[in-house]
């Protein structure tokens, strides 16, 4: 049963991921979680949750010139940029698959 080919794509899945976790710096991990606990808990007070905000186009632009908003912004556009980089790995990841199966598998 563990040599079904199902069981043996998740522990390389899984591999994936455990590799791509033990390059993150366990201490920094700690740090970022314990700054977005603080974070939340500043903004999203008892207050805040029972009559949250309600922000119209105006109100958008005036949170633009906030600092916090700009380094949060900047935080997502990077993640953004590299989950575009992302998929353009995957796609040549895919292209060189692809080019290796077709020299595998004979034409009929």
């Amino acid at each position: 049963m563990l040599m079904e080919p199902q069981v043996l794509r998740l522990f390389s899945h899984g591999a994936n991921v455990l590799d791509i976790l033990s390059r993150i710096e366990p201490a920094a991990i700690g740090m970022m979680a314990s700054a977005l606990q603080r974070g939340l808990g500043e903004t999203f007070t008892p207050e805040v949750m029972r009559d949250p905000p309600r922000v119209g186009l105006a109100g958008i632009l005036k949170q633009l010139s906030d600092p916090e908003v700009q380094k949060a912004l900047g935080v997502l556009f990077l993640l953004l940029k590299a989950l575009g980089k992302a998929f353009g790995h995957l796609n040549e990841d895919m292209k060189a698959l692809e080019g290796l199966m077709a020299k595998m598998m004979p034409k009929k």
